[in-house]
């Protein structure tokens, strides 16, 4: 706090020459490295105000605070282009969920760049890459004793032949009674719900 209130009390001048951008950002052994992201948006619909302010507004914030201060800094984020918020959308559009991510990822990123965000690489969550990477990071926790298995009972749908994700499946809280919870969890009082357990 001391040397905050100096910088402060000093000026401008006071603060460290403003650090040359690299491209790729890599650590550099004996600096302050910093590695940020954020939440990864769901890449199924148009981002408004409020995703960015929810999402990515305050992980820029403190990106730039790092930079000004002449940390080695990366900021990272992506589309999240897996799960049942893509799926529903897709099937809503009559896409598959790769066409769908497809122009969506565009939006966003040109939304992104549009407000300036001040990302140094805005990627997506099915690129080759990013596959490797949550492979491996699962691999070692696995060969590490980290995972656990357990056994979940699911819905199917006889219909369609396949099984229901949780945002799916809309019954009554066994907890509270909310006619409209999902089957993931109620949104009327909070619980963490497994589907089959709805009314």
């Amino acid at each position: 706090i001391a040397a905050a209130l100096d910088t402060w009390a000093r000026g401008p001048e006071a603060l460290p020459p403003p650090r040359e951008p690299r491209t790729p950002v890599l650590p550099v052994e004996g600096e302050r490295n910093v590695l940020i992201t954020s939440a990864l948006p769901y890449v199924n619909n148009v981002p408004h105000l409020g995703n960015i302010i929810g999402c990515v507004l305050s992980a820029d914030t403190f990106a730039r605070y790092c930079r000004a201060r002449g940390w080695n800094t990366l900021f990272v984020c992506g589309t999240d282009e897996y799960g049942t918020a893509t799926e529903t959308r897709a099937l809503q559009e009559g896409l598959s969920p790769r066409e769908l991510c497809d122009r969506y990822h565009q939006v966003h990123a040109d939304i992104y760049a549009w407000f300036h965000i001040s990302f140094d690489h805005f990627g997506r969550t099915t690129t080759a890459q990013q596959t490797r990477i949550a492979q491996d990071i699962f691999q070692r926790l696995q060969e590490g004793g980290f995972v656990l298995q357990d056994t979940l009972e699911q819905l199917r749908c006889g219909a369609c032949g396949r099984y229901l994700a949780d945002r799916f499946v809309e019954g009554t809280c066994p907890s509270c009674g909310f006619a409209e919870a999902r089957g993931d969890q109620c949104d009327q009082c909070g619980k963490l719900i497994n589907a089959v357990e709805l009314q």
